[in-house]
């Protein structure tokens, strides 16, 4: 599946991928490692390093995770919402990340939000499923859906890299595979393609740059930056809908992950969020 694509320069780019290969499981180790490095001489470094606890508690799961594909055909589009919040894929990646996460020190909310997780019984987490799911994080126990989302990660990206992009439905609003509004975008460093990347399955799908990825508007754009920082990070502006998306260049951020680095330049939200604009989509290792 591709798209036929000319840049922004008016330059034809030919046929481009409309999904990037997935990258299974093994994001959570590579995830774990970018928060680590990130953490290094970051004023929220213990933020990240729990970040990295959190993901390192994934990859566990997700290599003790036997998840397979329903025998139904899936529908084509958004075919992961299919599989819904009531399945014990996620249950059990929750159980061990619970396990793993024991030992770790953490501020005394997310000990406790851990704990009442623990404690939920099965009604109280398919409902916490289903609104993580649906993006309905208002009046949400965060402290206990945090760790939860997490445990539905291993799950969904599991599955998600199982399945074949043939006859898949483009998306114009939200991932292709499971509907989630994306956490940030990457731009590569050859064609200057832009990805749009999921927080939920950890599919990336292509955009065409300059286009806001929540109103699909190609006018009113604009890029905002902290003073002074290297590169790497813009924030993508829309004056039609007044939501950002950040987009990470991997010409100046090569081991960039969309989730990792989202939560370690913060303090762009900030410069943006005071402009007026609000995110496009949530970041669930933060979803506030």
């Amino acid at each position: 599946m591709t798209d036929a694509t000319v840049g922004v320069a008016g330059e034809r780019l030919g046929n481009v991928p409309y999904l990037r290969p997935h990258p299974g499981p093994a994001i959570f180790e590579r995830r774990a490692a970018r928060f680590r490095a990130l953490a290094h001489r970051h004023a929220l470094s213990d933020f990240l390093e729990l970040c990295a606890s959190l993901s390192a508690a994934q990859a566990t799961a997700a290599a003790g995770m036997d998840v397979r594909l329903p025998e139904r055909d899936l529908p084509p589009s958004r075919p992961l919402r299919a599989l819904g919040a009531n399945c014990d894929g996620w249950r059990g990646a929750l159980a061990r990340i619970v396990h793993e996460l024991s030992p770790v020190p953490m501020p005394d909310a997310s000990r406790q939000g851990l704990s009442r997780l623990a404690d939920m019984g099965s009604a109280q987490l398919t409902t916490l499923a289903e609104r993580i799911l649906a993006g309905q994080f208002v009046g949400l126990d965060l402290a206990a859906a945090l760790f939860a989302a997490a445990a539905m990660q291993v799950q969904l990206v599991t599955v998600a890299s199982q399945v074949g992009i043939e006859g898949l439905v483009r998306s114009e609003a939200g991932c292709p595979m499971c509907g989630a509004p994306p956490v940030a975008g990457i731009v590569l460093g050859d064609a200057r393609l832009r990805y749009l990347a999921c927080p939920l399955c950890a599919s990336q799908w292509h955009l065409t740059r300059v286009t806001c990825s929540r109103c699909r508007s190609t006018g009113g754009i604009s890029y905002l930056a902290l003073d002074g920082d290297p590169g790497g990070v813009k924030a993508e502006a829309c004056a039609g809908c007044m939501g950002y998306l950040k987009l990470f260049y991997l010409e100046q951020r090569p081991a960039a992950d969309p989730v990792a680095d989202d939560l370690a330049t913060l303090a762009l939200d900030q410069l943006v969020h005071a402009e007026g604009y609000a995110r496009v989509g949530v970041n669930l290792f933060l979803p506030v």
